[in-house]
């Protein structure tokens, strides 16, 4: 049995999905990032798998707890863990490496399905489309192999090199309730963001493969 920790960047996250990914194999827990801290290094040394999830933070904070969620991301690396990062996690891992996140030039909101632009590699076989729901994206460094290309931004997909350690700016993980909390969030002050009921048919529509997809691919990393 393998250890995974979810580091969540909201207290009202729903990592519930991914959770389920693990219960039957392995052990998963869960940790708000404001709390990295209380953790001691024999404590985060047991754990095989790190997953980070998305947030409103920004990468580029000077917060004490993004300042220390980058020391804690620069430990782990140094132990040859495997981590995953999503959407925010995936932007803390490329910045560690060299890219730079920032909004794209007409400084859109994101926010929809869309067609998930893949290179060839082995993590995308087959056409799948995800969510996207962020306002900064990620540059290419020279650390990276790009998986999929971003139609906004410049990277949607990557993998350090000789490191198990992926990024993902789209939302595999991505429930029904999550998407109404955020939609209502952000539809103020951006209006023209995909509509709700469109958001939904597609969930309908894609999020069933998105999960087995991730499932999959997540459940590998711990063989």
């Amino acid at each position: 049995m393998k250890r995974v920790l979810q580091i969540i960047h909201s207290e009202v996250a729903d990592v519930s999905v991914v959770s389920k990914f693990f219960q039957k194999k392995h052990q998963s827990s869960t940790i708000f990032y404001k709390n990295l801290h209380f953790l001691k290094k024999k404590d985060i040394d047991r754990f095989d798998l790190f997953i980070f999830h998305g947030g409103k933070q920004s990468a580029n904070s000077k917060s004490k707890a993004i300042l220390y969620e980058y020391k804690f991301l620069n430990y782990i690396i140094k132990k040859n863990k495997s981590i995953v990062g999503i959407c925010l996690g995936a932007q803390l891992i490329a910045k560690i490496y060299g890219s730079k996140i920032s909004k794209s030039k007409n400084k859109l909101f994101e926010c929809g399905y869309k067609k998930n632009l893949k290179k060839n590699n082995k993590v995308f076989k087959n056409d799948l489309s995800f969510l996207q729901f962020h306002t900064e994206g990620i540059t290419y460094n020279k650390n990276m192999d790009v998986l999929a290309e971003g139609i906004l931004y410049e990277v949607d997909s990557f993998k350090i090199k000789r490191k198990n350690i992926y990024g993902f700016q789209f939302h595999p993980e991505v429930t029904s309730n999550s998407i109404k909390r955020w939609h209502d969030i952000v539809k103020i002050k951006y209006p023209y963001i995909d509509n709700l009921n469109k958001i939904m048919k597609d969930f309908n529509k894609h999020q069933n493969k998105n999960y087995n997809w991730f499932q999959n691919f997540l459940l590998n990393l711990l063989k």
